[in-house]
């Protein structure tokens, strides 16, 4: 009885805001944010400033380089885009990144969906060193972009960092609210596995995209089923924090660019969307008149000037950056909630969905399965976890400069909730007492502070930028379309083939027929 009189922080907050963005790792935006001096000697933060870690990667030896150099450590962004092109973020690119292993050879230079067993995953391996990203994006190029021999000034990029006077909106909140060091995704790969977890604690035991990123899958995964179709029968079929809040008088929203369709119905099966699906300008009117539901899920722009925050596939001369698209939208949101009737009410996270084959240091824990003894794609026991991603939270009952050193994965944000308002557990993996809930990042003294976050983006940068219409389609474009298009047959809208979209504004085209 004592404990349950214990304060843990639930009752500072009635509604929760989350914008989640896309494939960043911790490092990548985060490892730069405090440096030592900055630390006083009872906090620690898990940077890139720790003088007795060596952060070097090591180049492969099938690598053109500079001579005398042997191996690449982090250093700052040069630009917005970076890393470009985009890396390899499937669970055969994440385990060279994690254990710098490519097994068998064949796998080198290699396309994702022709990558053959063991996966590069080595029978012995062990604990990831998390030395192996310059040599899976020297790989990529090679596979991805068709580079026969990529150069030092191409791989390089995959060590750059940004450091907190690029982000401002991102590294703001972080110092003045809270930022949690030891966050990871669920799943060492990609983007529809881990919106998954978040949402439902599994991912039905997937690790690949549906069909893979590109369309064509991995040979032999699902058997006589389509990816889509395996999807839809492995993943759409779990129970969702969503289930639980239906079923439990909970209100929520998902708020989506391209309202009605969200990436989040076509990941989870969010029903057919029409009554918990808005547009985002809904989600400013409901801030605003005080009509937000208790969970908001925001999601960014995917297409076009997409401020989602993923590595760009192509790149403009004169393009602003997705980064800095992302921080923007960071503050459009953070603006929004400050200025809201029911400021002092909301819990704000903002985080990303997986790290995307950007560079991370730590190496990610074990943990434990879903489901006891399970064994998914590519032979995954789902029993470690995938690499830190960025973890912001802001709230009234958070004091400034919070470094949360525990360790959480998105299925901590499941057992919150389901905490929160008494929902029962999902999986064995949220119900693992191992699992903790974020609480600890609360206080029980309320602050009034909320700091201004100006725009710091140049006219230039906020008029619109060169027509994308005619880009090729990056691969989270790539799988959003395999999936709209298996939808659209499921739905009886049309038969589409794949061949005829090719673009940006060919799959926007296609859109408007969900609408």
């Amino acid at each position: 009885m004592e404990n349950q009189n214990q304060f843990d922080g639930l009752e500072t907050f009635d509604h929760i805001v989350v914008l989640m963005l896309e494939n960043r790792s911790f490092d990548n935006l985060l490892g730069y944010l405090y440096k030592n001096d900055e630390i006083t000697p009872e906090k620690s933060f898990d940077g890139l400033y720790n003088p007795n870690v060596d952060y070097a990667n090591p180049i492969p030896k099938r690598a053109s380089k500079d001579p005398g150099k042997t191996s690449i450590s982090p250093s700052r962004a040069v630009n917005y885009s970076v890393p470009y092109p985009d890396p390899g973020e499937e669970y055969p690119h994440v385990n060279t990144q994690l254990f710098n292993t490519i097994i068998p050879d064949y796998n080198i230079g290699e396309s994702d969906y022709r990558m053959i067993k063991p996966y590069n995953l080595s029978p012995s391996a062990g604990t990831p060193v998390m030395n192996g990203f310059v040599n899976d994006y020297e790989s990529n190029l090679r596979s991805t972009y068709n580079i026969v021999q990529p150069t030092y000034e191409q791989y390089e990029v995959i060590m750059q960092c940004f450091e907190p006077d690029q982000i401002p909106a991102m590294a703001t909140l972080a110092k003045e609210f809270a930022v949690f060091d030891h966050w990871y995704c669920s799943v060492p790969s990609q983007t529809y596995c881990n919106r998954a977890f978040w949402h439902a604690a599994s991912s039905g035991g997937k690790v690949i995209n549906p069909l893979g990123e590109d369309g064509t899958g991995f040979s032999g995964i699902d058997g006589d089923l389509s990816g889509m179709d395996s999807w839809i029968k492995e993943v759409w079929s779990l129970p969702t924090i969503f289930d639980r809040m239906n079923d439990n008088n909970v209100s929520w929203k998902v708020y989506s660019p391209i309202a009605p369709l969200s990436l989040t119905y076509i990941v989870n099966g969010t029903g057919e969307g029409e009554d918990n699906t808005h547009g985002h300008l809904d989600f400013f009117f409901d801030l605003e008149f005080g009509t937000l539901p208790k969970y908001s899920f925001v999601e960014p722009q995917f297409l076009h000037k997409h401020n989602d925050q993923h590595p760009s596939a192509v790149h403009h001369k004169l393009a602003t950056g997705t980064v800095k698209l992302g921080d923007e939208l960071i503050r459009e949101v953070y603006n929004a909630i400050k200025n809201s009737p029911k400021r002092d009410k909301i819990l704000f996270i903002i985080t990303h969905d997986e790290h995307g084959g950007c560079y991370d240091h730590v190496p990610p824990p074990k943990t434990v399965p879903p489901v006891a003894g399970m064994k998914g794609q590519c032979d995954f026991t789902f029993d470690r976890l995938g690499v830190r991603v960025p973890m912001i939270m802001v709230s009234s009952y958070i004091q400034p400069r919070t470094i949360i050193n525990g360790q959480f994965e998105q299925t901590s944000f499941v057992k919150t909730v389901c905490q929160k308002w008494g929902l029962d557990p999902l999986t064995e993996r949220d119900e693992d007492p191992a699992v903790l809930p974020f609480t600890e990042v609360f206080s029980n003294q309320k602050r009034t502070d909320w700091p201004d976050i100006p725009s710091e983006m140049s006219l230039k940068e906020l008029l619109p930028e060169p027509d994308t219409s005619g880009d090729p389609l990056n691969g989270l474009q790539k799988a959003m379309l395999t999936s709209l298009l298996h939808i659209e047959k499921m739905k009886a809208l049309g038969n589409t083939q794949k061949e005829e979209i090719q673009t940006i504004g060919d799959m926007m085209e296609f859109i408007k027929r969900f609408q």
